[in-house]
């Protein structure tokens, strides 16, 4: 039989999975969306990236502010609730006004209220797992996917019936608004918050900062996909207007599928193999599938794709708090921001980039980088695995 702190663990678990699903749907929508604001506000590419340039300069200053100054004060539910009243409206407020310096002022924006998400969702999800036990990082991932899948899924069924998307948005961010009220109830109590009196700036140590970077490149292919590939398939695959979110919504349910099943796979396989060695196969799997140019292959292989990286980014959050001497707050914290670092220069480059080469020399490069960057942290678990070896033979002796 569960004790109450299981069970309001187990609650606020759910509640912390709705925040990652709210935002992600939120922005899904927002993207898949995007071909169409193009034509509303005349903007190119570079124009479109200036936006998301921004979104992550705020994100990261806005992230380390929260940890030291919001969280301590409120409580990492409380900053939940806030970021949540910030975002709801905010897809909708960007196609109402149909303005480029609106849509720049909201970008801002919207990067403020991640950056108060982002660490403390984080935060949130470790507090829980290490409490209870278990292995809930790569569920958690799964909201964020869920998200996208039926943010995507909604603006593609409503673009085939010709609805015009202010209404879509409009709808959606009023149920995002709503919603915020569950928070009260039922998100994770203030006595669970790991209490950090000492709330000024410390430095990561080294293997902090490979373990973020490798997030940080994660989250910018996310963000190169989620961005981008609706543009790539109308402008470079010729697709029909109904199928722009397709590729958003087949990886995210390779994600959601491989998240489903993290813990087991982590448990019979270990996290290297699970990470950086299944993210190499998905890549090199994706880079064949783009020679093809057919939809169809590709649309299969983005699935495995997705399946194959879902857990990289959870297992390098595990990863963190395992190695780091520092809070758990302060910890996720230098993870989410040097990964958020990822918003900035990711899309933004394919944005710079496309315009001399188009979206599809972006797409190779994207799996070639992923390789790599899945190759960097194969050897870094690696060597973390032969350093506890050797600790454990010293201590035997």
């Amino acid at each position: 039989m569960e004790n109450i702190e299981t069970k309001e663990l187990k609650t606020a678990f759910y509640a912390t999975f709705s925040q990652g699903f709210f935002a992600t749907l939120t922005f899904s929508m927002f993207m898949v969306n995007s071909p169409i604001l193009f034509d509303l506000i005349d903007m190119t590419k570079i124009e479109f990236s200036i936006g998301f340039i921004l979104f992550g300069i705020f994100n990261v200053i806005t992230n380390q502010l929260t940890t030291r100054f919001l969280l301590p004060k409120i409580g990492s539910t409380n900053c939940l609730i806030i970021a949540r009243f910030l975002y709801a409206f905010i897809p909708f407020s960007v196609f109402y006004f149909s303005s480029y310096n609106f849509f720049i002022f909201i970008s801002m924006l919207w990067g403020i209220s991640i950056g108060i998400q982002a660490p403390n969702i984080f935060t949130q999800v470790a507090i829980i797992e290490e409490k209870m036990k278990k292995i809930l990082n790569p569920l958690f991932k799964s909201s964020f996917n869920f998200g996208f899948l039926f943010g995507a899924g909604i603006s593609s069924l409503c673009l085939g019936f010709k609805i015009n998307p202010i209404y879509t948005i409009f709808f959606t961010g009023s149920l995002v608004f709503l919603s915020t009220l569950s928070m009260f109830f039922f998100g994770l109590k203030k006595k669970y918050d790991v209490i950090n009196n000492n709330p000024k700036f410390v430095i990561p140590n080294y293997k902090i900062i490979l373990l973020a970077s490798v997030n940080m490149f994660i989250i910018a292919f996310m963000g190169i996909i989620i961005q981008w590939s609706p543009l790539w398939l109308v402008t470079d695959l010729a697709a029909p207007i109904f199928l722009v979110g397709s590729i958003v919504i087949f990886f995210n349910l390779g994600e959601i599928i491989s998240n489903m099943f993290a813990s087991k796979l982590i448990t019979k396989l270990g996290e290297v193999i699970v990470g950086p060695c299944f993210a190499m196969v998905g890549s090199t799997i994706l880079f064949i599938s783009i020679f093809s140019q057919n939809i169809l292959i590709i649309f299969f292989s983005i699935t495995i794709f997705g399946f194959l990286i879902s857990n990289v980014m959870p297992i390098v959050f595990r990863q963190a708090v395992k190695y780091s001497n520092n809070p758990i707050p302060v910890t996720i914290s230098h993870v989410s921001s040097i990964a958020f670092l990822g918003a900035i220069f990711g899309p933004a480059l394919v944005g710079i980039s496309a315009q001399n080469y188009g979206l599809t020399f972006n797409m190779y490069l994207l799996c070639i980088m992923m390789f790599k960057i899945s190759l960097l942290m194969f050897f870094i678990m690696h060597k973390s695995k032969n350093n506890e070896g050797e600790l454990i033979k010293t201590l035997k002796l």
